[in-house]
């Protein structure tokens, strides 16, 4: 009896890891954190790109035919005066956005708080994921 219950635990041990390993990777993108804050120099160049604005977070796009999806809470910058007005006034990181291939989409400049993943939708195509994580205030 003991054998068999510690054969039985094995057993679901190494589906459990393999069944994790499976869905670890799949569609998933990637968002690689820089070592360094690259949001001065995107700030400077912001007209080479596509950017979008949420409260605290700086989605810079390549002008490409890649696709990056966004919820619609996220707005285009078309200005420089919006470019201006959107400032994150906590500490950000500096992520690149990769898709398929470790194929480069841009670059989100984030509060460091928030939590943000990619998912690859297709392989021109990547779906942005973002939650705002309240850090203070009431409820």
């Amino acid at each position: 009896m003991q054998k068999s219950i510690k054969n039985y635990g094995c057993l679901v041990l190494v589906l459990i890891i393999f069944g994790l390993g499976g869905c670890a990777d799949g569609n998933r993108g990637k968002l690689k954190r820089l070592h360094y804050n690259k949001e001065n120099e995107l700030r400077q160049n912001w007209q080479d790109y596509t950017v979008y604005y949420r409260g605290s977070a700086l989605l810079y796009k390549f002008k490409d035919d890649r696709k990056i999806e966004l919820d619609r809470r996220w707005v285009q910058v078309t200005s420089a005066a919006m470019m201006a007005e959107s400032r994150i006034d906590e500490s950000t990181w500096t992520q690149e956005i990769r898709g398929q291939n470790a194929a480069l989409y841009g670059y989100l400049v984030q509060r460091a708080a928030d939590v943000a993943n990619v998912k690859i939708i297709d392989p021109k195509t990547v779906k942005l994921y973002y939650q705002y994580i309240r850090t203070s205030g009431g409820p």
